[in-house]
């Protein structure tokens, strides 16, 4: 289908609502041959994005609160500069699926590609291939800049407004962009981040994309690139602030032919370091882990948890090396965003009575003098004066089945 089959005074079919000689037609020769390729490229991703904001204006002010939300869920915080508003609208337009697996770009581009010009038509394509990335500064040549990209590993050029005029530093900072391949070269669209990448904050980076590889069970990381762009954005957040992000990574491995060996294992090992035995389970601390990370061995099963993604490794090559090709099943994690499958919820109440007692039992505590409950342990009468404690809550908790049961977990951890 040719634009000359469409009158001008007729409605343009991208379905603005406007005459096609007042919308579309208008983009007919927009683009000056005899500009630089990186000019004629922003001016057409420019355009693009325009079109699309007139077209879903109206459906994205209706979710553009909740979806912002989505977008920062990962995040230090909950606000967006304006300046990085660019990094979500391309997310919304090019990345954000609805129910078949459409988004934004995709649809406009079903619905009105073939009235389009064609180098508006490939931009749009490439649009709606592209991804947020991390990429690391190599060198320059001539107009464009080469930089890794150090998720994939793959190199690209990118074409520049003009030269920097600083050289490359030897620390190569971090760039956080969506490069967008078109037939004359690469270009950034909208805004990129960037920061040092002093203190590990790529590899961090790098480890929580495979640990979400793992999880999602995706080979091809350009997908989980492409999936999870928010997860990336609040990951670059918080590498660029120094804060960790606490996985609450459970996993379990039903068994009843290892734990023996295991204990005996443990017991001679450096790597952990048995903490307690309660209710029929062992649990083990990881030495010089970073956060929470523990391994509990019960007659039917083993559980492992662990915050950091750091701990996250080593526990699972550790075990993988004692318990090789074993099927571990994930009963939780932040990044799954979803609840424990229900079949499961009982290893996941396992795990969370031992990290709520074992926050409780290292807490200062008003009613105990602002000491807690393992100083308390080691004063004369201090297991009594606790157990009052615990029957003063589990007083106020009564007629709650969880708050009763952690309660009674809490007892027992002190006998």
């Amino acid at each position: 289908m040719k634009n000359s089959k469409i009158g001008r005074n007729d409605p343009c079919p991208c379905g603005s609502g406007k005459k096609y000689k007042t919308c579309c037609l208008g983009l007919e020769g927009l683009v000056d041959r005899n500009e630089k390729p990186f000019m004629r490229y922003s001016q057409l991703i420019s355009t693009i994005k325009v079109k699309l904001d007139q077209q879903y204006k109206s459906q994205i002010k209706k979710m553009r609160k909740s979806l912002q939300e989505r977008f920062l869920r990962l995040s230090t915080t909950n606000y967006l500069p304006q300046e990085q508003e660019s990094i979500l609208s391309d997310w919304l337009w090019f990345d954000m699926t609805d129910s078949e697996g459409m988004t934004f770009g995709s649809e406009y581009l079903a619905q009105n590609g073939a009235y389009i010009e064609e180098p508006l038509r490939n931009c749009l394509q490439s649009l709606n291939s592209s991804y947020l990335s991390l990429y690391q500064p190599i060198g320059m040549n001539g107009d464009s800049l080469l930089v890794k990209d150090f998720i994939t590993g793959e190199d690209s050029l990118i074409m520049l407004k003009e030269p920097l005029d600083a050289e490359i530093s030897e620390d190569k900072p971090l760039l956080l962009g969506r490069l967008v391949a078109l037939p004359l070269g690469n270009v950034f669209s909208g805004m990129v981040l960037m920061m040092k990448n002093e203190d590990g904050q790529g590899e961090y980076i790098s480890q929580h994309i495979n640990y979400l590889r793992e999880l999602k069970n995706e080979e091809d990381i350009t997908v989980s690139l492409k999936n999870y762009g928010e997860i990336l954005f609040g990951l670059y957040d918080r590498a660029n602030r120094k804060a960790l992000l606490p996985l609450n990574d459970i996993r379990v491995l039903f068994t009843e032919e290892d734990s023996p060996d295991l204990i005996t294992t443990l017991e001679d090992s450096e790597v952990f370091s048995l903490v307690h035995e309660t209710d029929g389970i062992r649990w083990y601390d990881l030495q010089n882990s970073s956060g929470n990370a523990r391994l509990g061995i019960h007659s039917s099963y083993l559980v492992s948890y662990a915050d950091i993604v750091g701990d996250v490794i080593r526990m699972k090559n550790w075990l993988s090396n004692l318990i090789p090709q074993r099927n571990w099943q994930i009963v939780n994690s932040l990044l799954l965003f979803q609840p424990p499958a229900p079949e499961l919820d009982h290893i996941w109440y396992t795990v969370i009575k031992d990290q709520e007692t074992e926050r409780w039992l290292h807490t200062q505590h008003r009613e105990l003098d602002e000491k807690t409950p393992l100083e308390i342990l080691e004063e004369e009468n201090g297991r009594e004066r606790l157990y009052v404690m615990l029957d003063s809550f589990a007083s106020q908790a009564s007629g709650n089945e969880y708050s009763g049961d952690l309660i009674n977990y809490m007892r027992s951890r002190i006998k």
